[in-house]
């Protein structure tokens, strides 16, 4: 049968792998065919997430890494790629929340959330282009912003910093990979029902949940809302696209 997004026999790097847009993500590629290379600093969670990919019939190894760790992230996505074969992509999942208002906006904690949502897919982005790395063929890297890299939000601003900057990398990288036939894509998701929101919202009460719903015309997210368009954005669907942010949000950005 046709099927546009088939990834058989391609391999990917997610990182942020053991939850939420991560896992789904994870889930999703694995269902189309690709195999994976999982990364996260949670180590239990993240083999659970090996193990639903595994149920799927996928070829899926796990590293329970720190992303800012650079160097030991290069030695494990070389040393995989020598025993298990080169990399077609990457998705950069991981990241932090960071709800502050400016006045208690520390340095420390801003520069760490830059760290994991912004600088640690720079770092993925120059391990995976590597000669001994990168497949050659079929390549796509794609960053997940958020909404609040394109519009604003109180008491959000060191959170959306990073999300802007990972926007302005994306269209950057497009056209310096172009000459690698390498895309780059961004994804800015509106709120979606994952385990990090959850519990952001426990914080509010219920009538928070219900101002965030409203926000979007479609309602609340889901996480495979979002692994819907990665994989579109890996595959060969999307040959003609790069350097674009597509918001995937329920009209949230529409208003």
């Amino acid at each position: 049968m046709f099927n546009p997004v088939e990834l058989t026999n391609r391999r990917y790097l997610i990182s942020g792998a053991a939850s939420g847009i991560g896992r789904a993500t994870a889930v999703y590629l694995a269902k189309l065919g690709a195999n994976l290379l999982l990364v996260d600093k949670s180590e239990e969670q993240l083999k659970a997430t090996q193990d639903l990919c595994l149920a799927e019939s996928s070829v899926s190894v796990a590293f329970p890494i720190d992303v800012t760790d650079s160097n030991i992230m290069k030695t494990a996505i070389i040393t995989d790629v020598e025993h298990n074969g080169k990399i077609n992509g990457m998705v950069h999942c991981a990241g932090l929340p960071y709800i502050a208002p400016l006045k208690v906006v520390s340095r420390d904690t801003a520069m760490n959330v830059y760290s994991v949502n912004a600088y640690a897919g720079l770092e993925m982005a120059k391990i995976f282009i590597l000669k001994n790395v990168y497949a050659g063929e079929s390549g796509s890297i794609v960053f997940i912003s958020s909404v609040y890299g394109i519009v604003g939000s109180a008491a959000n601003v060191g959170y959306s910093m990073t999300k802007g900057a990972i926007q302005s990398a994306t269209k950057s990288l497009a056209i310096e990979l172009a000459p690698k036939k390498i895309r780059v894509n961004c994804i800015a998701p509106g709120f979606i029902k994952t385990e990090m929101a959850d519990q952001i919202n426990n914080n509010f009460g219920a009538d928070y949940d219900k101002h965030i719903e409203d926000l979007h015309p479609l309602g609340w997210g889901q996480p495979n809302d979002v692994a819907a368009g990665i994989a579109y954005l890996l595959s060969d669907m999307s040959k003609w696209v790069t350097g674009a942010i597509i918001s995937i949000d329920g009209g949230f950005t529409a208003q």
